[in-house]
C-alpha cells in the first residue's frame, strides 16, 4: 500500500461506513415519510450543506457548457435513477438477494470502464474484486434465510446496478475537469430538480399533514449529513486518488460494516460463517496492494 494513496483509503473506508449506517437511518426515516420524500428532503439539505462549503472554500468551478449533458447524465445515474430503482426494487425482493446484486458493481466497473472508456484493469485487482465478492455473498447469505424474490425485483435491482456502472463511467469523465465539490454541488442540485417532480404528484400531500419534530427529521438530517454530504464527498475525493475500480471495490466493505454494527447496535449473532466473510472480504481489498509489492520487488 503506498504512502500517497493511504488518504484515498482512509476517505473510502469512512464513505462505506456512513453508507452501512444508512440503512439504519432509511428504516428510521421510513417510519415517518415515505421513499420519494426520504430522498428529496435528504438531497435538499445535502446541496444546501455542499454550496455553503464551496463558498467558504471559495472554490466553485465554472462548468462549460459542452459539460453541461455530462453533468445532466451523471445526475440522472445517481442518485436519480440509482435510487428510484433500488428503492423501489427491494419491495419485490429480499434484502439477501438485493445485496448480492448491488455486489455485482464493483465486480463489473472494470468491465464496462474497459468497453465504453478503454481503460484497462490489471489481473491482480481483479483477482481481488473476485475474492472479495465471494466475501461479501458470504456475509449476506451466511444466516439469511430470506432468499424470496420474483423477476420485477430482480429487474430493478439490476437497473440500479447499471445506473451506478454508468454513473462510474460519466464521472471519471467529469472528474478530469472538476474538483470535488463542483462535481458534488451539480450533481445535488440537478437531482433534486429530477426528484421534484415525483416528489410533489406523489408524496407532498401526505408529506405536509406530518407534524414538524426533531424526532421525525432526525434520521434524514442524519443521511443528508452523513450518508451524502459526508459520504459522497469522501468517495469522490478517493476515487479522485485511486481510481472508480478500486473505490467501488470498497463497496464490499458495506455488508461487512452493516453486520458488525448490526452487532454493537442491534445486538445480532456474529456467526463464525459471517466472520469469514469478512475476513475474505479484506483479504480480497488487501490484495491487490500486496501482490504489486511482491511484484515490484
Amino acid at each position: 500500500m503506498k504512502n500517497q494513496n493511504l488518504l484515498a483509503y482512509a476517505s473510502l473506508a469512512g464513505a462505506m461506513i456512513f453508507w452501512s449506517l444508512s440503512f439504519i437511518w432509511y428504516k428510521q426515516a421510513y417510519l415517518f415519510f415515505g421513499p420519494i420524500t426520504v430522498i428529496f428532503l435528504r438531497l435538499i439539505i445535502a446541496t444546501v450543506l455542499m454550496i455553503a462549503t464551496g463558498f467558504l472554500l471559495k472554490n466553485f468551478q465554472n462548468i462549460h457548457r459542452k459539460h453541461f449533458g455530462l453533468f445532466a447524465l451523471l445526475a440522472f445515474f445517481e442518485p436519480f435513477l440509482y435510487f428510484m430503482a433500488e428503492s423501489h426494487g427491494m419491495k419485490f425482493t429480499s434484502p439477501t438477494i438485493a445485496s448480492i446484486i448491488i455486489s455485482l458493481i464493483p465486480l463489473l466497473t472494470p468491465l464496462a470502464l474497459s468497453i465504453f472508456l478503454k481503460r484497462t484493469t490489471d489481473i491482480t485487482r481483479i483477482f481481488g474484486i473476485i475474492v472479495s465478492f465471494v466475501g461479501a455473498t458470504i456475509v449476506v447469505v451466511s444466516d439469511s434465510t430470506d432468499l424470496a424474490s420474483n423477476g420485477i425485483g430482480v429487474a430493478l435491482m439490476f437497473g440500479a446496478v447499471i445506473s451506478a456502472l454508468g454513473y462510474s463511467i460519466v464521472l471519471t469523465k467529469v472528474l478530469e475537469y472538476y474538483n470535488t465539490i463542483t462535481v458534488m454541488v451539480f450533481q445535488n442540485l440537478l437531482s433534486v430538480i429530477y426528484f421534484a417532480p415525483f416528489f410533489f404528484l406523489i408524496e407532498y400531500s401526505y408529506w405536509r399533514t406530518i407534524p414538524f419534530s426533531l424526532q421525525s427529521y432526525e434520521a434524514v438530517i442524519k443521511l443528508a449529513v452523513f450518508a451524502s454530504y459526508t459520504a459522497f464527498s469522501l468517495f469522490v475525493i478517493g476515487i479522485r486518488r485511486v481510481g472508480v475500480t478500486v473505490g467501488n471495490m470498497f463497496a464490499y466493505l458495506i455488508p461487512v460494516f452493516t453486520a458488525v454494527f448490526a452487532y454493537f447496535i442491534l445486538n445480532e449473532r456474529l456467526s463464525w460463517w459471517k466472520f469469514g466473510g469478512i475476513f475474505t472480504v479484506m483479504v480480497g481489498l488487501m490484495l491487490p496492494g500486496f501482490l504489486d509489492k511482491k511484484t515490484a520487488q
